[in-house]
Parts: structure tokens; sequence; C-alpha cells
């Protein structure tokens, strides 16, 4: 077990720990990032960014299929999946490069694992391989995010029920699908989808759309 100290850590690498990291050690703390998966967090990897990338993609689809509306005329517009979603995942990759190199700029180390509190001045590091460090620390930053809410009664099996985060990868465009949540990333995927051709059922416990969006946005 190796052992380090620092005056600040940041347990969590989204918006807001890897910002919090940056303004820490600019501020001349010595400062470390506890990190499981890669650097960005949920927004970076599996939210904001690869699903804005995925409408694009949609939008462009869309827009080709109406081009004869511009005075523009194509035979035939086809769609390549996995194409789409492999050009999602490369500008994630980019963007989680672009935050790695921010850290190391500031000289912000990021250390890989999944961090637990010992006492309140020690972090136990564990490595994905299974290997432990001690993390000594004055001032610890709680930066863990969210993740997906699980129903206890419709188990996520990866195929027919599945998580944002597995959507965001799926190599075939479903003819039919439920999706439960008509928040903005519930919505996201309904028009994603829905552009290519999938139809889509949106389920959704409040009395409209975007409920924690302007009336407005909802009625649009």
């Amino acid at each position: 077990m190796t052992n380090s100290a620092y005056d600040c850590v940041v347990i969590g690498s989204g918006p807001g720990g890897y910002v919090a990291a940056i303004r820490a050690s600019q501020l001349g703390l010595k400062t470390a990032v506890i990190e499981k998966d890669n650097p960005g967090g949920v927004c970076l990897n599996w939210g904001c960014i690869p699903t804005k990338a995925l409408l694009k993609s949609a939008e462009i689809f869309q827009t080709v299929k109406s081009s004869s509306n511009f005075g523009i005329k194509v035979s035939e517009a086809t769609v390549d999946f996995p194409a789409v979603i492999d050009r999602s995942r490369a500008v994630v990759q980019r963007m989680t490069k672009g935050v790695q190199f921010l850290l190391k700029k500031n000289n912000v180390d990021l250390l890989n694992g999944h961090g637990s509190f010992e006492n309140d001045s020690t972090i136990l590091v564990t490595a994905n391989d299974g290997t432990t460090s001690q993390v000594f620390f004055k001032k610890a930053i709680i930066a863990t995010g969210a993740r997906a809410r699980i129903f206890p009664t419709l188990p996520i099996d990866g195929e027919r029920v599945v998580t944002a985060k597995n959507a965001l990868v799926l190599k075939t465009c479903p003819k039919k699908i439920l999706i439960i949540g008509a928040g903005a990333i519930g919505v996201e995927f309904a028009y994603f989808y829905s552009a290519f051709g999938a139809e889509v059922t949106l389920v959704e416990m409040l009395d409209r759309v975007l409920p924690i969006e302007d009336h407005e946005i909802s009625d649009a």
C-alpha cells in the first residue's frame, strides 16, 4: 500500500470536481482528484456531451431528408447507426483528454480508483485492479455526482431494460422504445430515436413534459 498527502482532495472529477480541484491548486494547495472512471464525470462521459453529439447527427439526418424544401435533391438518405454512436464516443474521448490536460497543466494529481473515508483525515483509494493506497488530506470535497434511479420491479438487464448510459452505446436503433421520465434526458433520447425511425413512448408522472423547465418550453 502506498501513501500520499495533500492539502485538498476532491472525490469525483465531474464539472464540479475537476473545476474545484483546479481552483484549489491555483490558490496554492497541493491537490488531488480521485476518480474511478474517466475524468469529466457523468456530464462529459455519459450525459450532456455525448447526447448533444447524437442530437447533431439526428438533426443532420432530418435536414438531409427534407433537403428538397431547400431546393436540394438527395436520392436517398440512409443511416450508419454504429457510426453515429462511434462519433459520439470519439467526441467524448477528445474532451476527456482535454480535462486530463487541464488537471496536469494545473498540477492536480489524478488518482484512479474508488475513494472511501477511513477517518476524518484519510481516504482509502481502491484501484480497478484491487490495489489500494491511503491518501491523507487536510480538506476534502465530495463531488460524486448522480446515478440512475433503479426501479425494484423493473430490473436492468442491459438489453430490454437499459439506463441512459446503456442507451448511449446501443449499436442498433430500436423499432419501439418506452422512455421513463420526460425531463431533459428523456426528451433528448425521444427526439434522437424518433429521428432515426423508432416509435417512441414517453412516460412522465408529472402533468407535462420537461416539468422543471418553463411552461413555454413544455408547450412547444
